[in-house]
């Protein structure tokens, strides 16, 4: 019988039965994140943290962002915490320039309220047309590749993490976030490149390959449990690519990643939300992963019908939705939806609870808490 949330998580990825399922949320988002915690974001409110990283030390940045990150995670009752690296010391402040719009060395970054995402421009704009572009990422692909130059400043904020959940009495699992091998990001130029250029797309894929194993075994060696592979690779009509291109230039290549990094003794996913029914061979059992993460319900990707496939080798983590539910219904839709999505996901181990992308900023507070109450009441949590 586990015991705690560290031996709970293993056991789902195991396949053995945990006393529960384990529940777990990969980012939350302004202003859940704010309601929750009763105070700013650092971590998700953009306009607030340019504030503090204006003025504030390293020290106290990092404090603040530790202790988020655990507040959320004991508040909510997770069994999981995703950790990562932290800024450097030498990091450089942002100046602001006008309201949503900084200067940050010499590129400006530029909040879009509507999106909640920032732009980046550079100080002196300029219009590549998108041949120097290509042929600039063809002479890219020539360089050697540098392994990332971390430190123990790196991994302060996850350190202290773990020191507040040892303070608590808490021993959570934990999940990073290692995705690596882009394909609805490329820009276009790169599409033509299946075709038109293979073996630049090659190496382009060997150097994100590579780089991913790099982090994923120092990710592994600072007490990782779970990396999450992968990337964004499909919409509600379906994957981008064909399951035979995904296989060749992607695939095979997070197979390279699942094998070396299993090896280090951690669990691994696949990752990317959209509809994934015609290639989920290539995507989840010829790649050796041990789960599936952002589990698309609205594209489509029913819980049950994967556990029914793939339920005996492969854990699901998700898949509650929140691109309809969790939006615009009410706090008793969100209710029977994590009922739903606990009584899918049961039997053999294999579940995690997790929404099927993030806590994103049109998710109603009130449903997600009431969501996360209705996890507590269907196993009997105080």
């Amino acid at each position: 019988m586990t015991t705690n949330a560290r031996e709970r998580v293993i056991a789902a990825f195991r396949h053995e039965e945990p006393d529960r399922t384990p529940f777990f949320e990969r980012l939350i988002k302004s202003p859940a994140a704010e309601d929750i915690l009763g105070r700013p974001s650092i971590l998700n409110n953009i306009p607030y943290r340019m504030g503090v990283l204006a003025e504030a030390s390293w020290e106290e940045i990092v404090e603040m962002e530790a202790r988020e990150t655990f507040d959320l995670a004991r508040t909510l009752g997770f069994d999981m915490i995703r950790l990562g690296t932290n800024m450097g010391r030498d990091f450089q402040r942002p100046k602001k320039l006008a309201p949503n719009t900084w200067q940050i060395g010499d590129r400006i970054a530029e909040y879009l309220e509507t999106s909640d995402v920032l732009r980046w421009h550079p100080l002196k704009e300029e219009s590549i047309p998108e041949d120097e572009q290509e042929r600039r990422r063809l002479e890219e692909l020539e360089t050697p590749l540098d392994k990332p130059g971390w430190n123990d400043d790196s991994f302060r904020v996850w350190r202290r993490v773990m020191q507040l959940c040892q303070e608590h009495g808490i021993e959570p699992a934990v999940y990073c976030s290692n995705y690596a091998m882009p394909v609805a990001t490329l820009p276009p130029y790169m599409f033509r490149w299946f075709r038109e250029r293979p073996e630049a797309l090659h190496k382009f894929y060997e150097r994100c390959s590579q780089h991913a194993i790099w982090v994923g075994e120092r990710y592994a060696e600072e007490g990782a449990d779970v990396i999450g592979l992968g990337g964004d690779l499909a919409d509600d009509q379906g994957p981008m690519i064909s399951p035979r291109d995904y296989w060749t230039f992607v695939g095979s290549r997070i197979r390279v990643q699942a094998r070396t990094l299993k090896r280090r003794g951690v669990f691994v996913t696949n990752t990317t939300d959209g509809n994934l029914w015609s290639m989920l061979d290539e995507f989840l059992v010829k790649t050796e992963v041990n789960g599936y993460g952002e589990i698309d319900k609205a594209a489509g990707m029913d819980l049950r019908r994967l556990k029914r496939a793939h339920g005996k080798r492969i854990c699901f983590l998700g898949n509650l939705d929140v691109r309809r539910v969790l939006c615009s219904g009410s706090p008793e839709d969100a209710r029977r939806e994590m009922i739903d999505c606990i009584e899918a996901g049961r039997g053999g181990g294999g579940h995690v609870i997790m929404t099927s992308n993030c806590v994103h900023r049109d998710v109603k507070t009130a449903n997600y808490l009431a969501a996360v109450n209705a996890y507590r009441d269907y196993f009997g949590l105080t």
